[in-house]
């Protein structure tokens, strides 16, 4: 690497962390976002060298530099070529890495990011999760979610006395939800749901949108 090309990477990396490190970082991606007229369900490269993600569900021009913890989880199962997938795959992939699709139907949005292979972010390092473990004084032993839908667990066997956690490695999840004609995520009075819910439903059964947005389309099925 020439003497020029260490001085731009680093005036890169200053920068990249200058933007990261400022209020705007508080801001969170907004999944799905719409930006000149396409609909984004994670990160793009759109006009950009980088990933990259409003903070807006419609683009205004506040966006930010996408971080590892930015990323959607994966959505499991998901169809991809015509086949249902209930994990991350190789198929497809650039140099044979794993991916999965942020969508039910990678066939119809196209949408999808590389899995991660082991747990990441949190306040733990990274380090791996740890089940069974107790939390709000329950023994838990698998993954949790947090209000922005993000999958997450405890790095000791006690959440309560240590407080520390990680975000799940997307090879961790498993398909625990229906696959077609369920859409996830899907948008029910302005909320993002993966797994089928009870919400708005008079008998207290369990359904799912058939598609993207409920709101709009109005189009379901029981679970």
């Amino acid at each position: 690497m020439t003497q020029w090309s260490s001085y731009l990477l680093g005036w890169t990396t200053f920068l990249l962390y200058s933007y990261e490190t400022s209020g705007e970082r508080k801001q969170d991606c907004v999944f799905p976002f719409t930006y000149k007229g396409s609909v984004y369900f994670t990160c793009t490269k759109t006009n950009s060298f980088l990933p990259w993600c409003s903070t807006r569900a419609y683009y205004d021009g506040r966006w930010k530099y996408c971080m590892i913890e930015d990323y959607p989880r994966c959505v499991f199962p998901f169809v991809f070529r015509g086949k249902i997938h209930n994990t991350c795959i190789s198929d497809g992939s650039f140099m044979g890495k794993m991916w999965c699709s942020v969508t039910s139907s990678f066939d119809e949005k196209q949408q999808w990011k590389y899995c991660e292979m082991n747990e990441y972010g949190g306040n733990s390092f990274s380090k791996p999760c740890i089940f069974p473990s107790k939390y709000r004084n329950n023994v838990i032993s698998g993954c949790l979610e947090d209000e922005s839908n993000k999958l997450w667990c405890p790095t000791t066997e006690n959440m309560d006395k240590d407080g520390k956690w990680s975000f799940c490695a997307d090879t961790r999840i498993a398909s625990s939800t229906p696959g077609f004609p369920c859409h996830f995520p899907f948008n029910y009075k302005n909320k993002n749901y993966f797994n089928c819910t009870s919400k708005g439903s008079k008998n207290n059964l369990m359904w799912c949108a058939t598609s993207y947005n409920y709101d709009q389309d109005h189009t379901w099925v029981y679970c």
